[in-house]
């Protein structure tokens, strides 16, 4: 069950996307989506349809998640840091379906027809401001949201293998950080 005050923020927060979109609306969207996905909460109505449609049309154009999301356009990340982040949505959903990181790479560089190199370097490219995993951790937001289901305890632990760190570090820092920053 959603509190009050976070449904109306969540509400808001489409809103305000759907009067004006940015990249950077859209990866809040994306990271509350995720969330609830992780907490094994329901999101409001509106954040899951606007997550609801995207998803759908990835099925078909896996290789343009970014664009589809709509973290592309004016004030978005570095084309490759999306193209990272597109990757790693697609390595995450290989893994959270049991396949090991190493066939989730190569199966990804197939699908994507790049190479392994490429596919490994985006995967574990830290961020060099604060050391840590982000573009590989957003994946997985992204991949959260696409799959569209909740988050079993072993998927937990294979992701806390990958992170070194537990999922719900970096969710609750956004989560905190998107509250603080919209004055929620």
């Amino acid at each position: 069950m959603i509190d009050e005050d976070n449904k109306v923020f969540e509400q808001m927060l489409v809103r305000k996307y759907e009067d004006n979109p940015t990249p950077d609306l859209s990866e809040v969207l994306i990271k509350e989506f995720s969330a609830h996905k992780i907490k094994n909460t329901e999101p409001t109505s509106e954040l899951n349809e606007w997550i609801s449609a995207r998803s759908e049309e990835i099925k078909n154009r896996k290789s343009d998640i970014a664009n589809i999301f709509g973290l592309k356009g004016a004030g978005s990340r570095p084309k490759m840091e999306l193209t990272y982040i597109s990757m790693n949505a697609l390595c995450w959903s290989l893994i959270l379906k049991n396949k090991s990181l190493n066939e989730a790479i190569a199966e990804v560089a197939r699908i994507l027809d790049e190479s392994i190199e490429k596919i490994e370097i985006g995967f574990h490219r830290k961020n060099h401001d604060f050391g840590e995993r982000e573009l590989c951790r957003f994946g997985l937001d992204v991949c959260l949201a696409i799959m569209q289901g909740l988050l079993t305890n072993e998927q937990k632990i294979i992701i806390r293998d990958i992170l070194s760190q537990d999922v719900e570090v970096q969710m609750m820092k956004d989560y905190s950080h998107h509250r603080a920053r919209f004055n929620l």
